[in-house]
């Protein structure tokens, strides 16, 4: 029996409206560059004079950090007018990051940027935005409830 390799294309990034067990969830649309969320635990040094190496332990504190993705921008989609609307209010909404595999994960953020590509002549392309996200709160791994749900 062949064994069954998936690939990453085909990933979803999606926004989420609304609150609770009553998100909606619309797909980014003409997604280019998505990369993979980032946990990391925060660490605290606590090297001393007689230490042979550089000592750690765990601070408890997990940083999500920052996620940044870009999209091929048409401003008359609702989904990205949406985001555009959630830059300029500073408002957090709900995302989710679903592979084609079953692994997903949700997250809150807000927008922090939008950047713009540069403009060449010498060599045009479609037009592609940046987006820059925030991400607070926890990385939840929702991959069984989409998978059994």
């Amino acid at each position: 029996m062949a064994k069954k390799y998936f690939t990453n294309l085909g990933v979803k990034l999606q926004l989420g409206s609304g609150t609770g067990n009553e998100i909606t969830w619309a797909d980014v649309p003409r997604l280019r560059n998505v990369p993979g969320i980032e946990m990391e635990d925060e660490k605290i040094e606590v090297t001393h004079h007689q230490s042979h190496n550089r000592e750690y332990i765990p601070s408890g504190l997990s940083d999500p950090g920052d996620y940044e993705f870009e999209m091929e921008t048409d401003r008359t989609n609702a989904v990205h007018r949406q985001i555009f609307t959630l830059w300029k209010s500073q408002e957090d909404a709900p995302w989710r990051l679903v592979y084609p595999d079953g692994l997903a994960y949700q997250f809150t953020a807000s927008v922090l940027k939008i950047t713009r590509n540069e403009a060449d002549p010498q060599s045009p392309d479609v037009i592609i935005d940046t987006v820059g996200l925030a991400v607070f709160g926890e990385i939840e791994d929702v991959s069984d409830d989409l998978l059994n749900g």
